[in-house]
């Protein structure tokens, strides 16, 4: 699952509102199963461009579910 995620937001790393729509996604998809793993890869790979996107993101998203 983890490796799916990377690929997709890889590909969608270059518009930030298809990243953020697929991280939304895949965060609800893993049903918190490797959801910490995936925010770290984030933030590590893309936390200088999308960075408080990507926590906002995950925050809000776990706040929903």
């Amino acid at each position: 699952m983890l490796e799916f995620s990377k690929y997709i937001l890889v590909r969608m790393s270059i518009n930030e509102n298809l990243f953020i729509k697929e991280l939304r996604k895949l965060i609800l998809w893993s049903k918190n199963e490797g959801v910490d793993e995936l925010r770290d890869w984030c933030i590590n790979n893309y936390g200088d461009i999308y960075g408080d996107e990507i926590i906002h993101t995950f925050k809000t998203v776990a706040k929903n579910q």
